[in-house]
């Protein structure tokens, strides 16, 4: 019996996180390939980018869409 090692053992999972990890450590594999990162329409999402590149900070999660609109509307009339 070959003596296995977690390389080995992480080589022949299918879990999409380790394809992510080894494709970033060079051992990309083709049918071990990581979902790409979804382009979520939610304009949660678009918001809190915005907020991060105007204000340079990550926005509170617990915002909601309507309360990130006026701390954007906020942050650009004091800029």
């Amino acid at each position: 019996m070959k003596s296995q090692s977690y390389m080995t053992r992480a080589m022949r999972a299918r879990d999409p996180r380790y394809a992510t990890i080894l494709g970033k450590l060079g051992y990309a594999r083709a049918d071990a390939v990581a979902a790409p990162a979804s382009s979520s329409d939610d304009p949660l999402t678009d918001l809190r980018k915005q907020y991060q590149d105007i204000v340079g900070k990550r926005p509170f999660h617990g915002w909601d869409a309507e309360t990130l609109e006026a701390k954007l509307a906020e942050a650009k009339a004091a800029s």
